[in-house]
């Protein structure tokens, strides 16, 4: 037996992208129910990059979610260090709301509390065989299991906001999106060590690769180690990790703390398009990847489910469909201008380290193009405006 139930808006995905969806929805008066394949102990714990920039500030503000969502504040300062030698970079802005700060995981966890415990949420965990039908003419249906057996959702609309590899994209039809990738020919090792950034979060150049070390919390920090695509944990053992980390930051008194898991990466741009069929619409790594060096994953996920949650607010709320409409085309021409910034980031960041990867004309116009965001005020202020989200 099959239990049947109505609902608006199925949400696929409890991610950053779904939960805030869920959230802008439910502040505008709107029920939607939320599926996720995981328990909540694990999205709350789960660890992910990236920090909400100035603009996904302003957002929140403008639904009025600022204050129970963010943070603050931090220092907006990135160093740049070539061959162990810093250059410290101050993010421009006059914005007060840039005085705010939050981590993925800090907003995820904070989403959590407040679309659950606080406005009563309707968040299933634990879901599996999700359906979904999206046909011509017919209502939209999602279906699933759960420990009480079989489910269907009759629903206007269906977001899918369940990453690079969730159902709701596999459930679009052959020959309906377009899809464009970039594969930039090497990964990342990420390390989450028991060590926290104690300056300034560093973006490291040297000729022996690329390094990075960003904020996770109050006594931790990652580590970003450019590395070979067929690199796995056994080329990788933590003394190497350490040795590597003071041979590319130049910093030989870094001690060897407990580094607490290790990912390997690959580093890819991913564009499918249009982000909607019939009535399903994709948001965030559902339809977009852009490599991490830009750190705007996140971002350009908010970005979405801010312009898919105004949409639909117009659609279920005044009829006006306008809007719900034109959704691909609305958010496509700024995420392909962060495309743009993010291989900008990435193609500096590791031409202008080991020459024996695209050679030494490379690497120097490279380190022309960083000296540049030192010495050119226009250069300087054009990054600070995609590093804030507002270029």
């Amino acid at each position: 037996m099959q239990n049947r139930e109505e609902a608006p808006i199925v949400i696929i995905g409890a991610g950053v992208a779904g939960l805030t969806l869920a959230t802008f929805l439910h502040t505008a008066g709107i029920r939607c129910v939320v599926l996720e394949r995981r328990d909540r102990a694990y999205v709350e714990t789960r660890q992910r990059a990236g920090v909400v920039d100035a603009q996904n500030v302003r957002m929140f503000e403008r639904w009025d979610l600022a204050d129970r969502l963010l943070s603050g504040p931090v220092a907006q300062t990135i160093e740049y260090r070539v061959n162990g030698v810093g250059r410290v970079f101050e993010i421009l802005g006059d914005e007060a709301s840039e005085g705010r700060f939050c981590t993925q995981q800090m907003l995820v966890t904070n989403l959590l509390r407040v679309l659950i415990d606080e406005i009563g949420g309707d968040v299933r965990f634990g879901v599996s065989e999700i359906t979904i039908r999206n046909e011509d003419a017919v209502r939209p249906q999602v279906g699933y299991r759960d420990a009480g057996g079989a489910h269907a959702i009759d629903c206007d609309y269906i977001a899918g906001c369940d990453a690079d590899r969730g159902v709701s994209r596999a459930s679009i039809p052959d020959g309906v999106l377009t899809t464009i990738t970039h594969e930039f020919g090497y990964a990342w090792l990420a390390a989450l060590v028991e060590a926290p950034v104690t300056g300034h979060p560093i973006m490291g150049i040297s000729d022996h690769g690329f390094v990075a070390q960003l904020p996770r919390g109050p006594k931790r920090s990652r580590y970003y180690l450019q590395c070979a695509l067929t690199d796995g944990p056994e080329d990788w053992p933590d003394e190497r990790i350490w040795d590597e980390i003071r041979l590319r930051t130049g910093d030989s008194a870094l001690e060897n703390v407990e580094i607490h898991d290790k990912d390997f990466v690959p580093l890819r741009s991913v564009m499918r398009f249009p982000m909607q069929h019939n009535r399903l619409f994709l948001a965030g790594d559902a339809a977009h990847l852009v490599p991490p060096t830009g750190a705007k994953g996140m971002n350009l996920a908010l970005f979405d489910v801010d312009m898919l949650a105004q949409a639909l607010v117009s659609a279920l709320c005044d009829g006006e469909v306008a809007a719900l409409a034109g959704y691909s085309d609305t958010v496509l021409p700024r995420l392909w201008r962060y495309q743009e910034f993010s291989a900008w980031m990435t193609d500096t960041m590791h031409d202008a380290g080991n020459p024996a990867l695209h050679g030494p004309f490379r690497q120097m116009t490279a380190r022309a193009r960083l000296d540049e965001l030192f010495s050119s005020p226009v250069a300087g202020r054009l990054h600070s405006d995609f590093q804030r989200g507002v270029a």
